[in-house]
């Protein structure tokens, strides 16, 4: 017996401000419900996307009461999307990772991915959650001895396991995951972005194939500053300067394209009382014949990405155009919220060529729905093996 899915409706944890899911709009599919605990994220998130928005602490969600009234009211999702926060994994912070406030909430994802038992799910975060993994990729491995503490003396490694094996394990079939290092700008999205991108398909779904998940198509191109910052229709809203003081904008005029403020060495507008190992970006001003720099979200003096010909910082409908915002998108909150709100999103160019990846994968395969008790428990039982992909940056977990 096949069922065949003719619509796939999505619920969104962590939304933000709706890049993942403006992205997944824009490839065909449709967000029935977003959350955040972010008042004006959740605010930008349902006057762009038209659906429910659950303004609310993520642990407040996840609770088995609130899940069955969002469940009995909208009805059920084919897909689960979730960036989960990445304080504790970035290596700009103090990197506490599982141990910090931030590291376990993947778990609520668990949760949801438990009661709602969607066919899949993307997921994405910094790729400094599974840095410097490399494997031997030849033939299929027991991801214990992938993980081995004691050979590879790496705590990503433990990390990364600990955050596989949890979501590998959910839903009453498990998951086949992907684990993608995606450079956004080989996709056309003009910003040198890197995150990890999980994609993982419900075991039962390929039950009879094997998942038919490929990479995107790479652009022909990367996409450059100038080309992306050109031509901004004067409608478009957010598109208030910074007021700079005098020293800052010393500061900038001395900086030369593609430079930072490292570059001005003992010069009184300087930094020099500043140590440059975690953040090279600090008054950096962008190269108008490459692809920008990554846009982030929070950060002091110096970490508002700058224009490469005019001594300022960007507007924020310029960062949202790094971030492939369409110009016509409206965010919610004051300028250093919405600020915030881009620079946390997930580019929208590079999340809809994701979801169509997924998308058609999906359409590839059929699902079967008729299945023993005993095969289900089975397979939530077996050890996670490790099968590797020709490519060198792409891996997916699989139950053998």
């Amino acid at each position: 017996m096949t069922r065949k899915i003719e619509k796939f409706n999505l619920g969104e944890i962590f939304c933000g401000a709706g890049g993942f899911a403006e992205g997944a709009k824009k490839a065909g599919f449709n967000h029935i419900w977003g959350t955040d605990n972010h008042s004006d994220s959740c605010d930008t998130f349902k006057k762009n996307q038209g659906c429910a928005s659950y303004c609310m602490d993520i642990s407040e969600f996840t609770k088995p009461n609130f899940l069955k009234e969002t469940k009995k009211k909208l009805g059920k999702i084919h897909g689960l999307m979730f960036g989960f926060p990445c304080n504790d994994f970035s290596l700009v912070g103090k990197n506490k990772k599982l141990d910090g406030e931030y590291g376990g909430l993947y778990k609520h994802a668990c949760k949801v991915l438990n009661f709602f038992q969607p066919e899949f799910f993307v997921a994405e975060n910094v790729t400094s959650l599974g840095k410097k993994l490399y494997f031997n990729t030849s033939e299929p491995r027991l991801a214990k001895e992938i993980f081995n503490p004691d050979k590879l003396k790496n705590e990503n490694y433990i990390n990364f396991k600990k955050i596989m094996t949890d979501l590998a394990k959910c839903s009453n079939f498990g998951y086949t995951i992907y684990a993608d290092n995606f450079k956004f700008e080989e996709y056309g999205v003009p910003q040198n972005r890197h995150r990890i991108i999980l994609v993982g398909f419900r075991q039962d779904f390929f039950i009879k194939n094997k998942v038919n998940y490929c990479k995107p198509e790479k652009s022909d191109s990367k996409k450059t500053s100038k080309e992306a910052l050109s031509n901004i229709p004067k409608w478009a809203n957010h598109q208030e300067h910074t007021k700079h003081d005098d020293k800052v904008i010393r500061r900038l005029k001395k900086t030369k394209e593609g430079k930072n403020v490292w570059d001005l060495g003992d010069d009184e507008d300087g930094l020099p009382g500043v140590k440059k190992a975690r953040m090279s970006h600090i008054y950096k001003k962008l190269d108008r014949n490459k692809p920008a720099y990554t846009v982030t979200g929070s950060g002091g003096g110096g970490t508002h990405v700058y224009h490469y010909e005019e001594n300022r910082a960007l507007t924020n409908r310029e960062r949202a155009r790094l971030q492939t915002f369409p110009d016509e998108y409206e965010f919610e909150g004051g300028k250093e919220s919405i600020r915030r709100q881009i620079g946390m999103a997930v580019p929208v160019l590079g999340a809809e060529k994701i979801m169509k990846a997924v998308k058609s994968a999906l359409k590839k395969n059929k699902r079967q729905v008729s299945y023993h008790h005993d095969w289900m428990i089975k397979a939530k039982s077996k050890e996670l093996y490790f099968t590797g992909k020709e490519s060198t940056d792409q891996m997916y977990f699989d139950f053998d």
